[in-house]
């Protein structure tokens, strides 16, 4: 228990060590918050130093690049060439693989990658059978664009087959990631 004060003409002196000991641990805080400050302005100013020192780097290697293209004539055709190795006949042939019939006869092929392209000469029973080749190459999903260039029937062959020539452009069904290489390469330039 407390010891009674009966002098009431003096005032009772208690230590508030409450309010001091929050005090000193307030002043703490600051600090400790004030110091956590100054790190973190001296991080993010080592942050914007790397980022300019990595943007300075970055235009020095594309204008280096841009230096060397313009140096080089040949790096257009380097990465043009390098464009047309990453795009591949397959889904061209796919395609006439599928719409191909017993009636139809290839005779002669031409594929351009780059331009995805087929030039086709071929024989058929009858104009009818060139015909629905087209119309099954038009309905395919693969197949972009297709032109019958010309068709007659051959007067000499007993069986008067009908001869025509079609060209196909098919589409680039390949998955984003290959096509972003394929930009980047023929960008930058680089080989692989």
């Amino acid at each position: 228990m407390k010891t009674l004060q009966l002098d009431f003409n003096r005032r009772p002196s208690v230590v508030p060590w409450i309010g001091l000991l929050l005090t000193v641990l307030g002043i703490v805080a600051v600090l400790w918050v004030m110091t956590q400050l100054d790190v973190a302005k001296e991080n993010k100013a080592q942050i914007e130093i790397r980022e300019d020192e990595i943007a300075l780097r970055i235009k020095q290697l594309e204008a280096k690049r841009l230096a060397a293209q313009k140096a080089s004539p040949v790096s257009d055709k380097v990465a043009k060439v390098a464009r047309a190795q990453t795009f591949s006949a397959e889904a061209g042939l796919a395609v006439l693989e599928e719409v191909w019939r017993p009636e139809i006869a290839f005779t002669h092929m031409e594929v351009a990658n780059l331009e995805r392209d087929i030039k086709l000469e071929l024989e058929a029973k009858s104009l009818n059978d060139v015909l629905l080749l087209v119309d099954r190459l038009t309905q395919h999903p693969s197949v972009k664009q297709v032109s019958l260039a010309r068709n007659s029937t051959k007067v000499g062959d007993p069986f008067k087959p009908a001869v025509a020539a079609i060209e196909i452009y098919w589409r680039d069904n390949r998955p984003e990631e290959t096509k972003a290489s394929t930009v980047t390469v023929a960008e930058t330039g680089a080989s692989r």
